[in-house]
């Protein structure tokens, strides 16, 4: 685990690149948990959201060994005062992405069965993915990188290119240039999701408006037939982002302010290990 964490250190894009087939990997290896689950769509999304579970807990075991559960924020809820601004930005994200992918901005919840089984599998999509790339990668590159204002925007935007990166494996079920585009698009709410983290200190705000935001809309396709993504709706999500782009712009711009805290924490996540940090 030393190596791993030095590897991390001092080779943190190609790390989040081992994650993301590691994701990937585990998530195939975990598949067979489908058998012991109806055979139909509510018992095989379960199946789906517990697998993505067991990889968030090995993905937590990465995070406790290499001392980072503090650092990446996965253990506090952030300050109380932060939560009403954080559920505006969740509504917001919430209707934006209902008006760009159905059309409408009405929240629907047919067949109850099959919408709590998109809810778990919303969650466990969204803990998994923010814990692998903003509570590990962003994390790595942070400390590989420098906790000034400079490095932290750097880590920001190119853990946020690894997280559209992940969105390639929707060329298995979707065409080329949807998911092409799709990659593109959700660099920018990577970009807000790592600026949540690093201005709040904590994991969970990103958390939760990564997976209402993708619940809500799974959901209301439930009985959709022949629904497909197109490059339009993606093109009207991502002029949906801008307030949110100039939103994680101002938390950006006061990261300066913070850097000393975070510097601090860096400093004891790296006591008694006696290599030095990557120049």
């Amino acid at each position: 685990m030393k190596k791993f964490k030095s590897f991390a250190l001092k080779r943190p894009f190609l790390f989040g690149i081992v994650l993301i087939l590691l994701y990937a990997l585990l998530t195939t290896l975990a598949y067979p948990i489908h058998y012991l689950l109806p055979e139909n769509e509510v018992g095989q999304l379960y199946g789906d959201g517990i697998a993505k579970g067991m990889v968030f807990l090995f993905f937590l075991a990465i995070l406790w060994r290499f001392g980072w559960l503090s650092l990446s924020g996965i253990n506090r809820l952030g300050n109380i005062r932060i939560w009403p601004v954080i559920a505006g930005l969740t509504i917001y994200s919430v209707l934006t992405q209902l008006l760009a992918f159905t059309g409408s901005i009405t929240i629907a919840f047919p067949d109850p069965p099959l919408a709590s089984a998109n809810w778990f599998f919303a969650f466990s999509t969204a803990l998994v993915e923010e814990t692998m790339v903003r509570g590990l990668v962003l994390i790595a590159m942070v400390i590989a990188w420098g906790s000034t204002k400079g490095g932290q925007l750097k880590a920001i935007l190119f853990s946020s290119l690894l997280f559209g990166l992940i969105h390639l494996f929707n060329l298995m079920i979707r065409p080329f240039g949807v998911v092409l585009v799709q990659a593109l698009i959700v660099t920018l709410p990577g970009i807000f999701y790592a600026a949540l983290v690093l201005a709040h200190r904590s994991l969970w705000p990103a958390i939760v408006i990564h997976w209402l935001g993708n619940a809500a809309v799974n959901i209301k396709l439930i009985g959709y037939e022949n629904y497909q993504e197109t490059f339009t709706m993606w093109i009207l999500f991502g002029v949906s982002l801008i307030p949110l782009i100039a939103y994680s712009a101002y938390l950006i711009r006061g990261l300066a302010e913070s850097h000393k805290v975070l510097a601090t924490e860096v400093e004891k996540t790296l006591e008694g290990w006696n290599e030095p940090l990557p120049s």
